[in-house]
């Protein structure tokens, strides 16, 4: 669900601009989580201090990274969905800058170092094709996406210490519910309504980000956040390049370039060098014999 979001993302904001187009998407998503909330006769937790941990949620884990990922694909400098995944994949790695050089809750190890060195070679290949040239507005997509995948990490660790035992639904639904007001805020006094439009192709494009990517995703991670912790769980991040790269191949013709390919190599390996734990192989090979 993930995966394909980019793609949706890069057809949408064809359409649409940034704001407005993640404003849609939202409401789509809370609404479907509030049909979700009313199934379940589940009901909303009252406590101040609660909600001012949903809204530092909807802020960082929400409005902010979506709102720049979609920047980053729109327009004509925009950069390829296939890119935005991969460079999405970058969250575990600076889930362990925070959990183990900032905040000290996860040991950093000689492997962990290893692999952050590796996972940031890959990026820098990934920037290779604009530091050559002279104009800094070919980076900035770039950075944008960087900054995206630096609240992610930073928001799964925050979850995971304040947010721990919230219901998926009800953690999903008001992070939702507060992105969408502050998006709207924005759309609303930055963006030009009338220069905008829908077709068949963006109806369909902020559905499936709003039920799937937005709804029914977010139910899936925030469980298992809880199940497993923020650098376990981050770890769905494997996934998105291989399915956001192929998706924005076969559906919208990108160009697979050796860089693209060799940077994503070295983000993936160097987050599973980040994750690698010792103990585990020698369990599996106790429980093989």
């Amino acid at each position: 669900m993930w995966g394909t979001s980019f793609m949706f993302i890069k057809i949408a904001v064809q359409t649409l601009q940034p704001f407005t187009m993640v404003g849609f998407r939202l409401l789509i998503g809370w609404l479907g989580l509030l049909a979700i909330l009313k199934w379940k006769r589940l009901s909303l937790p009252r406590d101040r201090m609660m909600w001012r941990h949903f809204a530092f949620m909807g802020a960082f884990n929400t409005a902010i990274p979506f709102v720049l990922f979609t920047w980053a694909e729109s327009g004509v400098s925009g950069i390829e969905s296939s890119t935005a995944s991969v460079l999405n994949s970058t969250v575990p790695l600076f889930t362990i800058i925070l959990a183990g050089f900032v905040f000290h809750t996860e040991a950093v190890t000689g492997g962990k170092v290893v692999g952050l060195l590796l996972g940031f070679a890959g990026v820098v290949l990934l920037f290779a094709p604009e530091l050559g040239r002279s104009e800094i507005a070919g980076l900035l997509p770039y950075f944008a996406i960087l900054v995206a995948t630096l609240c992610y990490a930073f928001s799964a660790i925050y979850a995971r210490r304040y947010l721990q035992g919230v219901r998926p639904v009800i953690l999903a639904f008001s992070q939702l519910l507060v992105a969408d007001f502050l998006v709207w805020i924005a759309a609303l006094l930055l963006e030009d309504f009338s220069t905008q439009s829908v077709n068949g192709a963006t109806v369909f494009a902020l559905i499936w980000l709003g039920l799937l990517g937005s709804c029914f995703a977010y139910l899936c991670y925030f469980y298992v956040l809880q199940q497993w912790g923020a650098t376990r769980a981050t770890t769905v991040t494997y996934l998105l390049p291989v399915i956001g790269v192929i998706s924005g191949v076969v559906f919208l013709g990108e160009m697979v370039t050796v860089l693209l390919i060799l940077g994503g190599a070295l983000i993936v390996i160097g987050v599973w060098a980040v994750n690698w734990r010792p103990d585990r192989v020698k369990v599996s090979k106790t429980m093989s014999l």
